[in-house]
């Protein structure tokens, strides 16, 4: 029979974990295993010592607990404890406690110091990504390939609305809230892992629980079985880009607007470095004046040498204001166009401090073309020149006609009552001489000079104003002008009306026509050297035409004639213009000249005809 207590003696001096037997709390057996954990070269430096004492003063208290719940007939107690006699070198140790009656304890020692620190590690690495996880606000996912079970992080769930309990632990759910048009992009991420891909990166879009999509950028790495063995688990995270697709999708419009405003605006940006002196100039800036982007070097100096001289120094001005703190700054230049002319343009510059109150480190700003509105400016004063002219010349011109009017009535009734008197003395002085021959000759010479003078009076007054245009209107006044002036010159003329029977005109209109057509046939009388003259005036729907045509000599109008005149069609044109009516000269040299003039029926836009 083999010796028991020997065996038990050897098995215990052999055992890799330390033993330890005390009474009242002191050593009294101490295995070689103990004695080597204690960091003791015997064991007799352990026994009589008290149990306590092994321990570092951090971890006393726990020992001494674990103690009395093992002698309060506890089972099964354990406890970690530090030992205090290692020196430098920490040793943790794993204590199973048990009681062998009331005094004696038996405490059984296993260094776990590696494992305690391994496990320290993992829980200080789980807690760092758990960190990280919860500050970038990602889902985790954990995919078993194997049995399609999933765990997802409740940060997963809550990205899409729903509780912890809502989302059944399977491949299934991310399948049922993927969009149906990613279903086909994520299965081939996952594939790509599975074949051998060492991550995947992908965008997504999941079915929020209350029906919109969010979008997430899904990440995925494998976890195989060895080292080279078939994947088994993909581990990944889910982050929500919902924030950052608005981001993107404003920042997208406020460009598309911010390009449609200076596009619409028809402005030119430039972004203008001033510690490099580096300058971005924008297509439009470098369309005003004419350049093709590669010909304008992104520098200042491109801006220096197309400025206008004499405008450097309001640029420089305005640039110090900049510098010394004003908020903005305007200003107009002038800026040399790649054809050699120089362009206006209203420059507006914004400055950019690294920090509130430092120095001005960039001034962005716009440029516009003022070219359309300085030549809009000066087309408008032009206009507003010509107006005032027309409006001069107009009051000129009927001012003439009335003082006219006032000396043809003046001279009709001064001069027509004086020689009315002077023509009754002549016959009461023709009465008087009583036939004698000496007496009768000389007044019926004095008769005829009167009676001519009245002729060459009466002939005046017409043609400073023909009483008839006042009395009877223009058909009239024209057929009497025409008739005396085709009997005056020795030139058949004729006047040939229609559509205006007994309709007349506004005063000024039929004044302007009947000066008009009197011009004309001065003209032909000078110039033409005609054998007929015909005058129209018609009404034409909604126009009068007058027209005065003759078969002469002709000429060309583009030619000035030798003498400098311009046949009076100048004050022709500018008279019809008075009027709204527009003058055309047809003529050519050998085949007479036509003088058309066509102005609306006044009376038809008064009607409101169109």
């Amino acid at each position: 029979m083999p010796d028991h207590s020997d065996l038990l003696r050897r098995l215990v001096d052999n055992s890799p974990d330390g033993i330890l037997v005390s009474r009242q709390d002191r050593i009294e057996f101490a295995n070689p295993a103990a004695v080597r954990l204690c960091a003791m070269d015997t064991p007799d430096w352990l026994l009589g010592t008290p149990i306590l004492e092994l321990f570092t003063p951090q971890t006393r208290r726990a020992v001494r607990d674990a103690l009395d719940r093992a002698r309060s007939g506890a089972a099964d107690v354990r406890v970690d404890g530090r030992l205090a006699f290692t020196g430098a070198n920490e040793v943790v140790v794993q204590i199973d406690i048990r009681a062998a009656g009331d005094e004696d304890m038996q405490l059984v020692l296993r260094d776990v110091t590696v494992q305690r620190r391994d496990e320290a590690r993992l829980r200080e690495s789980e807690e760092r990504l758990a960190l990280a996880v919860a500050g970038a606000r990602e889902g985790v996912w954990d995919l078993n390939l194997e049995t399609g079970h999933v765990i997802y992080s409740p940060r997963w769930k809550e990205m899409l609305g729903y509780a912890d309990d809502e989302i059944e632990p399977h491949i299934a759910a991310f399948q049922r809230l993927v969009h149906p048009d990613d279903r086909q992009r994520a299965d081939r991420a996952h594939d790509s892992i599975a074949s051998g891909e060492a991550t995947f990166e992908a965008e997504f879009r999941l079915r929020h629980k209350d029906g919109h999509y969010v979008h997430v950028l899904s990440r995925g790495y494998p976890v195989r079985r060895g080292g080279d063995g078939p994947v088994v688990r993909i581990v990944g995270t889910h982050l929500d880009l919902t924030d950052r697709k608005l981001a993107e999708a404003a920042l997208r419009e406020s460009e598309e607007r911010l390009r449609l405003a200076f596009a619409g605006a028809q402005e030119g940006v430039w972004d203008w470095n001033l510690e490099t002196g580096a300058v971005v100039y924008s297509p439009r800036w470098v369309e005003m004046l004419g350049y093709d982007p590669r010909e304008i070097e992104p520098h200042v100096s491109a801006w220096e040498r197309l400025i206008h001289p004499d405008d450097v120094q309001l640029a420089q001005h305005l640039n110090e204001s900049l510098a010394r703190g004003a908020g903005t700054y305007e200003g107009e230049f002038r800026l040399r166009h790649k054809d050699g002319r120089y362009i206006h343009v209203l420059s507006r510059g914004f400055p950019v401090r690294r920090v509130p109150g430092g120095p001005v480190v960039r001034i962005v700003g716009t440029h516009f073309d003022l070219t359309a509105r300085r030549a809009a400016e000066a087309l408008a004063e032009r206009q507003r020149a010509e107006q005032a002219r027309t409006e001069w010349l107009t009051r000129l011109v009927f001012a003439q006609e009335d003082e006219r009017r006032r000396i043809a009535r003046e001279m009709h009734d001064q001069f027509g009552e004086q020689l009315t008197t002077l023509a009754r003395r002549i016959e009461r002085l023709k009465d008087a001489a009583g036939g004698r021959p000496e007496l009768v000759s000389p007044i019926e010479a004095l008769e005829n000079t009167a009676r001519q003078l009245d002729r060459d009076v009466e002939q005046l007054v017409w043609e400073l104003r023909p009483t008839a245009l006042d009395d009877l209107g223009l058909r009239a006044a024209l057929a009497n002008y025409v008739q005396t002036w085709s009997e005056r010159e020795g030139i058949p003329a004729q006047l040939h009306t229609s559509g205006l029977l007994d309709d007349r005109l506004p005063s000024d209109t039929e004044t302007t026509l009947y000066r008009i057509a009197q011009e004309a046939l001065t003209n032909a009388a000078r110039h033409s050297r005609a054998s007929r003259v015909d005058v129209i005036l018609e009404r034409r729907g909604d126009h009068v035409l007058l027209i005065v045509e003759d078969n002469g000599v002709g000429f060309d109008p583009a030619q000035k004639p030798a003498d400098g005149s311009s046949f009076g069609l100048v004050g022709m044109q500018e008279r019809a213009a008075l009027v709204g009516a527009a003058l055309q000269i047809e003529s050519a040299p050998g085949e007479g000249t036509t003088v058309l003039l066509r102005l609306r029926n006044p009376m038809a836009a008064a009607a409101g005809q169109p």
